[in-house]
């Protein structure tokens, strides 16, 4: 019996080496994606600022922040309905 219980632990090292590759290629695409979202977020409130300040051009940064605003909203609704189909 402890044979069989060691080769069946045996077997399983691969499982479990590429269940943690996936994981770990997962975990670096999550993090990727939160890096860039959050470097796009920083330069569209930079390109808002720079707007306002040197062009004073109110219509382009009313453009320019409802533009940030929806991916906002899109952004929060995607998460909300992820949260839901999980649950």
């Amino acid at each position: 019996m402890f044979i069989l219980k060691l080769a069946g632990k045996i077997l399983l090292l691969p499982v479990w080496l590429i269940l943690f590759v996936i994981g770990l290629a997962v975990k670096m695409t999550v993090q990727t994606y939160a890096v860039v979202r959050g470097i796009l977020g920083f330069i569209f409130t930079l390109l808002i600022i720079a707007t306002a300040y040197c062009y004073h051009d109110w219509v382009q940064v009313v453009f320019l922040f409802a533009g940030v605003f929806v991916d906002t909203v899109l952004d929060m609704t995607r998460e909300r309905i992820i949260d839901f189909i999980i649950s």
